[in-house]
């Protein structure tokens, strides 16, 4: 995947396109913005471009050697950190190996590049460990953070970098392009199109994952009040959030909807259920949606504080029947 297969982030890739025209690079960049909108494709793609033994208009050839290793995450000057898992922390020991070996000179590359995705969830030791290496950076080496928010980076981070904002796409624009590139039909697009935010990436993903077909199980669930009853033990706790945010956009469209009427369809986030929407809206009270919307909110910051999964879920199934009393 080259520059030109990356949607709707024109604005950020001219920006590093013109830096490196100019030999202006920064030695460290932030790339901040929604999650699935191409931050870290641009990233390697970046690195493709600057290594690149071909590259013309600053498009990387992808057909060099130094494309190719790049592409395979196989060349030794370009370096991708993470967390382990989904919801883990980019500990100390990471952070030292990429200072241990910025200090050294490329193997083989024009400059060596180190991305860390998910920055955000650097441990507060690793952030300041990677903050001294952002006070000497070497000449030939560059540094690539990649995050949802520059809040959740150190502000010592973010005054050392150059920060570069990434865009989510567009509901229609993203629905266009999965009906005509993807070849999904018309009424799946529109529904993962909104589902994602018009986030191209994170669409792809739910379809890919069967999105739909769990989304459906679960706001049916929580249609008949059956959602509660389910057994949890076998859930992780990143699908046990996953199923929360499915709540979250479900209650929220139902109070949307009873708050505005039918006009609020085109503003749903399941837009494809609307029929369903309005007959909740019409059932339920305001104070009940907005206690649900509440109690929903309020578990998963249990859960992102380590509570146990299936008691914190009991929890909220009492509350959820609580209100609908």
């Amino acid at each position: 995947m080259s520059f030109k297969d990356i949607r709707g982030q024109d604005r950020a890739i001219a920006i590093l396109k013109n830096a490196a025209r100019q030999d202006r690079l920064s030695h460290a960049y932030i790339f901040w913005g929604p999650e699935g909108v191409g931050k870290k494709m641009t990233a390697l793609n970046f690195a493709k471009m600057l290594n690149c033994q071909d590259a013309r208009d600053e498009e990387p050839c992808e057909e060099c050697a130094s494309c190719k290793k790049i592409n395979s995450f196989n060349h030794p000057d370009v370096f991708l950190f993470s967390p382990d898992k989904e919801g883990s922390s980019v500990g100390i020991e990471k952070i030292r190996a990429l200072i241990k070996d910025i200090g050294l000179k490329p193997y083989e590359a024009k400059k060596k590049i180190y991305i860390v995705d998910n920055a955000q969830a650097l441990t507060r030791e690793a952030a300041n460990a990677f903050l001294k290496t952002l006070e000497e950076p070497p000449t030939d080496a560059l540094l690539i953070l990649i995050a949802p928010e520059l809040r959740d980076l150190l502000p010592t981070i973010v005054s050392r970098s150059q920060a570069v904002k990434f865009y989510a796409l567009g509901v229609n624009e993203t629905a266009r392009i999965l009906v005509k590139e993807h070849k999904i039909d018309e009424p799946q697009a529109k529904a993962l199109a909104h589902l994602s935010s018009g986030r191209m990436g994170v669409a792809l993903k739910y379809k890919e994952g069967d999105f739909l077909k769990k989304r459906n199980r679960i706001v049916d669930s929580l249609a008949r009040n059956e959602f509660f009853d389910s057994d949890f033990d076998a859930v992780s706790k990143p699908e046990l959030k996953a199923y929360l945010d499915i709540a979250l956009t479900w209650y929220r469209d139902i109070l949307i909807t009873k708050a505005s009427g039918a006009d609020a369809v085109f503003g749903l986030v399941n837009i494809d259920k609307s029929d369903a929407i309005i007959k909740e809206a019409k059932r339920l009270k305001f104070s009940r949606i907005e206690e649900i919307i509440k109690q929903i909110i309020l578990t998963g910051s249990f859960l992102d504080s380590n509570a146990n999964p299936k008691l914190t879920i009991a929890v909220l199934g009492l509350a959820a029947l609580e209100n609908a009393r």
